[in-house]
């Protein structure tokens, strides 16, 4: 049997409050860990829970990397225990602005 490998749940992801990361390890705790089994083929990869059927992650990549393993599974812990985040925060990189759906823009094709 190959080592386990071990990641944390919350990593340096500082949009998780305290109140938040505590509520979850106590329901993991109940449950008492979380183990996944990853099997993979040509077609890709997927991870299961051994302890909480539907907890499911997975991509097409053959040959993932352990990051991206690691934040497959993480973002499906987070979804499986309806895991809240801070982010009212503004992003640097986009902003994006409402519309009323019927001043939708309208694409045309252009032709040579």
């Amino acid at each position: 049997m190959e080592k386990p490998n071990w990641a944390l749940l919350f990593g340096n992801n500082a949009d998780i409050s305290l109140g938040e990361r505590a509520r979850v390890l106590n329901e993991i705790n109940q449950i008492g860990s979380l183990t996944f089994k990853i099997y993979r083929n040509e077609e890709g990869w997927m991870a299961k829970c051994q302890e909480v059927n539907g907890i499911i992650a997975g991509g097409t990549n053959p040959q993932p990397t352990s990051v991206e393993i690691e934040s497959q599974i993480r973002d499906a812990i987070f979804a499986a225990f309806d895991v809240k985040t801070n982010v009212d925060k503004e992003s640097p990189y986009f902003t994006y602005q409402e519309s009323e759906p019927e001043k939708l823009p309208s694409f045309s094709t252009i032709t040579n």
